[in-house]
């Protein structure tokens, strides 16, 4: 059985970490998640790369390396590999695009990158088996499903994806902030909103939302693979006790 990549990104100036002061693109509609969310502290942000990894731990079969991209002084626990990267913008967004970049050290396998808002609930294999170009979820609100979100995707770490996601941004780095505001989504879907496989398709109700299924539909998340925490509340802030109990599992 192949091994696969687990990746996941930490950085400082995170949209949702409140105290950053760089020139971050200005989003009004995110202020109130970042006042709700309250600070960050390393020792938090540590919390959720080891609540990540042990959640793939308990739920997966399939073997594979769990690869924190991070420049912070996190306090993984034994496992997790810690991978320095260069930040490419002024404003710090954008980061995770490294990973498509021949230099992340990535190129030769499947790779499944997860934000560390999700929380991992269930088996793992039916996304970690995917070995296809690129596959991500559509987004959940209503009416909006054709756009892609980047919060769980999967791709093969090569030249080929390299040539979508990486050589058109490292081209033109300014131009690419400023045409998608910092919005890594937005890039995904400039780039591969057509050509992407989708979650629902390749995988169906592995991957739902905390808000709209945790809260309305709970016998579907209780299937889930994956449990996405977009916007608020954040993981840590999650009240549903089951849910609650698989993001602090260690």
């Amino acid at each position: 059985m192949k091994k696969v990549n687990v990746v996941c990104f930490y950085w400082e100036g995170d949209r949702w970490k409140s105290d950053f002061s760089g020139e971050m693109p200005k989003d009004e509609s995110y202020r109130a998640i970042l006042h709700k969310t309250g600070e960050v502290s390393l020792e938090l942000a540590s919390q959720y790369v080891n609540n990540l990894y042990h959640g793939m731990k308990r739920n997966s079969t399939v073997p594979f390396d769990f690869i924190c991209f991070t420049n912070e002084e996190l306090t993984l626990d034994e496992g997790v590999e810690r991978r320095n990267f260069p930040f490419l913008t002024t404003a710090g967004v954008l980061p995770r695009l490294y990973m498509f970049s021949p230099e992340s050290g990535l190129f030769g396998r499947q790779t499944l990158c997860l934000d560390l808002d999700v929380i991992i609930c269930g088996d793992m294999d039916p996304l970690l088996s995917y070995d296809g170009l690129f596959c991500a979820r559509s987004k959940f609100k209503p009416r909006e499903h054709w756009k892609l979100d980047g919060d769980v995707m999967s791709f093969r770490a090569g030249e080929e994806v390299a040539k979508i996601f990486w050589e058109p941004f490292i081209k033109d780095v300014d131009a690419a902030v400023e045409m998608v505001k910092g919005r890594e989504r937005y890039w995904v879907r400039h780039v591969a909103n057509d050509l992407a496989e989708r979650w629902e398709n390749v995988a169906p109700g592995t991957v739902v939302s905390y808000k709209w299924h945790g809260l309305r539909f709970p016998e579907l998340a209780r299937k889930a693979s994956v449990i996405s925490c977009h916007g608020y509340p954040r993981p840590h802030q999650v009240k549903i006790p089951w849910i609650k109990k698989h993001w602090e599992a260690a």
